[in-house]
């Protein structure tokens, strides 16, 4: 009996066993902190994912675009809470979003919050800003042994909506921009940018000459084949609407009945609106020449401005030229073209909703996509101060004289697609003056998160 209780066999066993009992715990506890960290990194890509979502569809509203309408109805917070959902974060009985991932009963315990908020500054500096917070409440097991009960995990991220500092006076709407040979584009109050996702959507072809001084943007891609030109240009970023939309919708419904003057709405012989309420409709070419003054409508035909003999300028009004219906625009021969927009454009009635939105337009060509598309070309004194909107079909450039074109001007082009040919002057700082429709760009970025 004495031997027995002397024995010592067993010993370690049992006090390896009592060691355990912590290690385990710790084991455990760490396994259960594991679970809120995976938590916390879903709830963080939730988070940013509302705050960039609700930042895109702040920035709608806070830069309209003349005549563009946002592009859903809800609201920013809306959206914000719909990206969160699709990442399984719901606030407790919203789950009804589309493509909402949230679960209708979520396990005993927890539960869910989701705040998205805009700010007029963050971090002590001004703007807007859009801010996502994400929490779930959920029972400690493991941890109660430390006295916690529930457990919160939170993340929080920030969007910031910036205006771009030099927005684009040029916007291919569908295809590239392109610059071919060695042009130079001078442009140092506003940038260069296409909609367009192709890996080319900025092109440069040609060699080192190309130089452009316009900061350059783009949804796709930049490619280039000598140089280093697409070292400057923002890729793959947010489409910029067209801000005359609404004025080619409403150009495009007009008929020679809409207007009130002239021979069932056509004029006699060329005719702008302001002195003859009418339409020019030729049967054939209608060769341009002399001095333009006023607003001019084109129903059909062919107009012409070729050789290097003709000379187009416009007179104290200025001069617009709108061609609709059958009407063509065809410039070649290296002419001497000469045009500074009319500031305020007349029309017809049927226009009355959109006039506003003309604003040194000096010319718009609604023909249909050719793949040669329309050519704006003059002599190297040419240029055409105002906007040319050619939204359906692309436009060869090359108009504006780097020394004879006025300044500051409206020199501004929106269309299906554009390429450069030849030098070329860029300037907004007139249009924006005049109260003219211009692109406005918006960026988003996270600005933080809280890990």
């Amino acid at each position: 009996m004495r031997n027995i209780l002397r024995s010592r066999r067993g010993s370690v066993a049992f006090a390896t066993v009592i060691a355990l009992v912590p290690v385990i715990g710790f084991v455990a506890l760490g396994g259960e902190a594991g679970s809120w960290y995976v938590t916390k990194q879903r709830a963080q890509s939730a988070a940013d994912a509302a705050a960039y979502s609700g930042a895109l569809r702040l920035a709608c509203d806070t830069a309209p675009q003349p005549g563009v309408s946002c592009n859903n109805t809800q609201a920013y917070d809306y959206r914000g809470k719909q990206a969160a959902a699709q990442n399984a974060f719901c606030n407790s009985g919203d789950t009804s979003y589309s493509g909402s991932k949230c679960s209708t009963s979520l396990g005993s315990g927890v539960s869910q919050t989701v705040q998205v908020a805009s700010l007029t500054s963050w971090n002590g500096a001004a703007g807007t800003y859009v801010q996502a917070t994400i929490s779930q409440q959920q029972p400690a097991y493991i941890a109660k042994a430390l006295g916690l009960s529930t457990i919160t995990v939170a993340a929080t991220a920030v969007a910031k909506i910036d205006s771009m500092a030099k927005p684009p006076c040029v916007l291919a709407l569908k295809d590239s921009v392109t610059f071919q040979g060695s042009p130079t584009v001078s442009s140092t109050t506003c940038g260069i940018s296409s909609d367009s996702s192709a890996s080319n959507a900025i092109g440069f072809v040609g060699n080192n000459g190309i130089q452009v001084s316009a900061p350059s943007y783009t949804v796709g891609g930049c490619s280039q084949t000598g140089g280093s030109q697409c070292t400057g240009v923002q890729t793959y970023q947010q489409p910029i609407p067209d801000p005359l939309s609404a004025v080619g919708t409403a150009l495009a419904k007009l008929k020679t009945s809409d207007f009130p003057g002239g021979t069932a709405g056509q004029c006699a012989s060329l005719q702008s609106y302001e002195s003859g309420s009418c339409c020019n409709a030729p049967t054939g070419n209608l060769n341009l020449s002399g001095t333009l003054n006023g607003t001019y409508y084109f129903c059909s035909g062919t107009i012409k401005i070729s050789s290097s003999s003709t000379t187009v300028t416009s007179g104290t009004l200025g001069a617009t030229l709108i061609l609709i219906g059958s009407a063509t625009l065809s410039v070649n021969g290296g002419p001497l073209i000469q045009l500074t927009a009319v500031k305020n454009p007349a029309g017809p009635p049927a226009l009355s909703s959109v006039l506003s939105k003309m604003v040194d337009l000096v010319i718009y060509d609604g023909e249909a996509y050719t793949k040669g598309g329309v050519t704006l070309t003059g002599n190297s004194s040419s240029y055409f101060n105002g906007t040319v909107y050619i939204p359906n079909t692309p436009v060869t450039y090359g108009g504006n004289s780097l020394s004879t074109a006025p300044s500051p001007g409206c020199y501004q082009v929106i269309a299906y697609g554009v390429t450069f040919q030849g030098d070329t002057k860029l300037d907004n700082s007139k249009c924006k003056s005049d109260g003219a429709a211009t692109p406005t760009v918006q960026t988003v970025r996270l600005m933080q998160q809280w890990q």
